[in-house]
């Protein structure tokens, strides 16, 4: 597209207008010769600082009025647009250069603080196994049709999304999308209409940037209240579930083990090979028997089958399907004997976590665990509580401590503790190795969580390779 097709309303010299503009981007890394660079400033970076080493790299700047002296200091004799609104300006060309990357398919947002990635991932395996063109985006990696792209984040930046659904060629497709509430605060899922919003659950998580409860179950209601005409899939087993049901005015359709939810689950058998369970719909009972582990990944395909029954879908043939479902990479993901990996990092995750391994038989539970850096430190005391009380030893160690200092993080997950019940191994290749070998000693089963699917840990600036589910394969070769 040529530059003047972005900016219709301004008169542009010749010379400008004609240019070929091939690419946008507000990052300074990656940038080639035809890109139009948007100069945003971020919440911590600031974006004055790197121009003068980009400025030969790009076609053009689209800058703001109001920093017209100091760009035009830095930039010198660079071409550049200036308008009042750089960032609205910036969503408006990433939808004229992406306008055709939403049309012809059906997205099926899911959202909730615990959850999200086992519900999609349901949702698109069935999907496929329904043999229907589908797409996933989410925590664990985008798959667009064929292709496995890594994930950066749950949900991409505005920019990033567009470009991944323009991947998508066969236009006849659905698109099955974790919906984080950065994302929606953020408004990375603008423009997107969704068929489908569904509510998993909502628990403390992310208060670093939501401050409250309150504030972080409004980010996630905006799915609802911004997608009114789509159909809401809502777990009534939460409490913000309940309270999302009475807030908002679309097609709703609950899920969960109460008597009043429209898809229920009940008669539950939980063993370490699998669930089994009696799913009712529309006074219809389906005996349901499944290989996911435990009663939250029992809400969690209610809520995969609500979806495709509520898409259309016989109802009969996809409970057919629902045995040959596995979880997604590190949800209680079992490697070897009793040894399972899972990505909780919520309190509620913990506690889930570690109170499935007792209701699944086990009398003993080892786990090792820290938190994260830079993030939540009012959660660090609330998991160390769980874990002192539903694991019989745990070993604290370190979980992606960025910029702050690992013993301090643990310090403060150590005033939870109401037991003298754990210890502290730093090194969590050697935390893991000390749980594998209590497990050498007794019989239990060992729960390392935090991480899940991640293969690294972020220390400092640095992203260093390590994978809770390799180490213990590792360690098990060895033994």
């Amino acid at each position: 597209m040529k530059l003047k097709e972005f900016f219709p309303n301004l008169e542009l010299e010749e010379r400008l207008a004609n240019l070929e503009i091939k690419n946008i981007s507000r990052d300074s890394c990656n940038l080639e010769k035809g890109d139009m660079f948007f100069v945003i400033e971020g919440v911590s970076f600031n974006i004055f600082s790197i121009l003068n080493q980009i400025k030969n790299k790009v076609a053009v700047f689209v800058g703001d009025k109001k920093k017209k002296e100091v760009i035009t200091s830095i930039l010198k004799d660079a071409p550049v647009i200036y308008v009042d609104d750089p960032y609205r300006e910036f969503r408006k060309a990433v939808d004229k250069l992406y306008s055709h990357s939403l049309k012809g398919l059906t997205f099926i947002g899911v959202t909730g603080t615990n959850g999200k990635t086992t519900t999609a991932f349901v949702i698109y395996e069935l999907l496929k196994m329904l043999k229907k063109s589908v797409s996933l985006v989410g925590t664990v990696g985008y798959y667009i049709e064929d292709r496995k792209i890594e994930a950066t984040y749950t949900t991409p930046d505005y920019l990033s999304l567009r470009k991944l659904l323009s991947l998508i060629k066969k236009r006849n497709s659905y698109v099955v999308m974790e919906v984080s509430s950065h994302a929606l605060q953020q408004k990375r899922v603008e423009g997107i209409e969704f068929s489908q919003c569904i509510f998993t659950n909502l628990s403390r998580e992310h208060l670093d940037y939501h401050s409250t409860m309150q504030s972080y179950f409004e980010a996630k209601r905006r799915l609802f209240l911004e997608n009114p005409k789509a159909t809401a899939l809502v777990n009534i087993d939460n409490y913000y579930g309940r309270k999302l049901a009475s807030q908002i005015d679309n097609y709703l359709v609950t899920y969960g083990f109460k008597k009043e939810a429209h898809f229920r689950a009940y008669d539950l058998n939980l063993s370490k090979e699998g669930s089994r369970f009696i799913l009712l719909h529309r006074e219809k009972t389906y005996p349901i028997r499944i290989k996911l582990l435990g009663k939250h990944n029992i809400l969690n395909i209610l809520a995969g089958f609500a979806s495709l029954v509520e898409l259309g879908f016989n109802p009969d043939t996809v409970a057919k399907f629902l045995p040959q479902l596995n979880s997604p990479l590190g949800r209680l993901q079992l490697i070897g004997d009793d040894i399972y990996v899972d990505y909780a990092h919520t309190p509620q995750a913990l506690k889930t976590a570690l109170a499935t391994l007792k209701e699944i038989g086990y009398q003993k539970v080892v786990c090792v665990f820290g938190c994260g850096g830079d993030r939540d430190k009012g959660k660090r005391a609330v998991m160390g509580e769980i874990a002192s009380c539903l694991a019989d030893f745990t070993i604290l160690t370190s979980d992606n401590p960025r910029n702050e200092d690992p013993y301090q993080i643990i310090s403060q997950i150590e005033k939870g503790f109401k037991r003298d019940n754990y210890t502290v191994v730093l090194d969590r290749r050697k935390a893991i190795k000390t749980a594998l070998e209590i497990r050498k000693r007794q019989i239990c089963a060992v729960l390392i969580a935090g991480k899940g699917h991640e293969n690294y840990q972020i220390i400092k600036d640095r992203r260093i390779p390590f994978c809770d589910a390799s180490v213990v394969r590792g360690l098990l070769r060895n033994e």
